[in-house]
């Protein structure tokens, strides 16, 4: 299983790993095409939604703006692992330094303290979001429901893995 690879010692194929990447990057620089049409083609937002005041020509900027990143993070993505792809030495260096297994605990520590001080931001915003509008408390309690049902399936995911 790919969950494996991100989090195991278990032998990690580099060349797979950086094909997968160049087809993400790809992916990613394709939704930003997306947005960027979905922006121009309507300027003063979907009409058949009630938007707020103001919403409708901010939108397309927000919407193009995404857009413009996405794409041009999915292509340097996509750009830089074709470059390890075609390149032993780069390559190399770039392997040794993924695999390590410093840095691979290191970059585990990260995404799980950068997950506990999600987890708690949401959970101040929840009580912070009543006092601003019912709709922010709506939304940071779905927010906060999905990611804590994501935790809860990766957790019986891995624990039936590992």
């Amino acid at each position: 299983m790919w969950l494996n690879q991100l989090f195991t010692d278990s032998p990690v194929d580099f060349g797979r790993r950086c094909a997968m990447r160049v087809k993400v990057g790809v992916g990613i620089a394709v939704l930003g095409a997306l947005s960027i049409g979905i922006g121009a083609f309507f300027p003063g937002g979907i009409p058949m939604l009630a938007l707020e005041e103001g919403a409708r020509e901010a939108i397309p900027g927000i919407y193009e703006g995404l857009g413009f990143g996405l794409m041009a993070g999915g292509i340097v993505s996509a750009l830089r692992n074709l470059r390890y792809l075609r390149s032993p030495e780069l390559r190399k260096k770039k392997e040794v330094e993924e695999t390590d297994e410093r840095n691979r605990l290191i970059g585990l520590r990260c995404w799980a303290y950068a997950g506990y001080t999600m987890f708690l931001i949401l959970y101040v915003g929840v009580m912070a979001g009543g006092f601003i509008s019912m709709t922010v408390l709506k939304t940071l309690l779905a927010v906060a429901a999905v990611y804590s049902i994501l935790l809860l399936a990766f957790r019986m995911v891995l624990n039936r893995t590992m």
